[in-house]
């Protein structure tokens, strides 16, 4: 008999397991002792558990990318209508470029004289070797340029004609002197004084080079920082690694390395609108 209702248990237990009846005699899941993850495994329970959707990815990637990307700001072409840039022909160079085309710089003024700088810019007008630029035909000094353009903004880069021969010390004297007078004549203007731009290394002397001139520059930014005007450095977006004027900027390359090409005025007047939105 014993041997009858073992059989019986036997067969009842085994059509269990092929129906696929649980028994809740059965130890569960839960009690079973925990088993260790492959790397594999452990890499994919947070996921799937809670998948990341690339709609829940893409906002913070898109944020990251314009972090990097965003170009710089600038301003509308039409800010510098009430612009006057004094300079000698090296400005002139950008006097040229800009009047070909009224979107680069808007109806910027300019009163340039070729080899004007920061000393005989304070000459007499009717002095013998004068070099003062005209506007309109008419000779005018550059300390009323902006009294003649009716400028609120004035752009100043000179210096290429002094620093040799006086230095950087007195050169960044008479500097101050004239923007003394510029604001004597209008005082309600803003100025915005240029650094002195780079020659290339062929053309570097003793009687001139880059080193004086970055001297020159640093004095610039020093007194423009204490004075409260504003300081464009207009060297350290045209020069090389080595601190030269970049050879394709240079449209005098075997003769004084000093003045641009169109490429070079594009690089100058794309940084004054980036300048100026700070």
């Amino acid at each position: 008999m014993k041997k009858y209702i073992t059989v019986l248990l036997s067969v009842f237990l085994t059509i269990s397991v092929l129906g696929g009846c649980k028994s809740e005699t059965l130890p569960s899941e839960s009690t079973q002792p925990p088993t260790a993850l492959s790397a594999s495994q452990a890499a994919t329970v947070g996921t799937e558990q809670q998948p990341k959707t690339e709609a829940a990815v893409q906002p913070v990637t898109q944020a990251a990318t314009q972090a990097v990307t965003q170009p710089p700001a600038t301003v509308d072409p039409s800010w510098f209508d009430d612009a006057v840039f004094i300079g000698d022909s090296v400005t002139v160079a950008l006097d040229y470029y800009c009047a070909s085309d009224p979107d680069i710089l808007g109806n910027a003024q300019f009163v340039c004289g070729v080899s004007l700088g920061y000393h005989n810019a304070l000459w007499p007008i009717d002095s013998e070797y004068a070099v003062h630029p005209t506007y309109q035909g008419e000779v005018v000094l550059a300390e009323t340029a902006a009294a003649v353009t009716s400028a609120k903004k004035v752009f100043i880069m000179l210096g290429v004609n002094d620093i040799g021969t006086y230095g950087a010390d007195d050169t960044m004297d008479t500097a101050a002197e004239l923007v003394d007078r510029i604001l004597a004549c209008t005082p309600d203007v803003d100025i915005y004084m240029q650094s002195t731009t780079p020659m290339v290394d062929e053309r570097e002397s003793d009687w001139l080079n880059n080193d004086k001139i970055s001297d020159f520059n640093s004095q610039l930014k020093a007194y423009c920082t204490e004075k409260g005007y504003h300081f464009i450095d207009v060297y350290h977006q045209v020069c090389n690694d080595e601190g030269d004027l970049k050879e394709d900027y240079c449209s005098d390359i075997d003769v004084q390395g000093i003045h641009f090409t169109n490429q070079g005025c594009s690089v100058w007047a794309e940084y004054l609108k980036t300048a100026a939105a700070v």
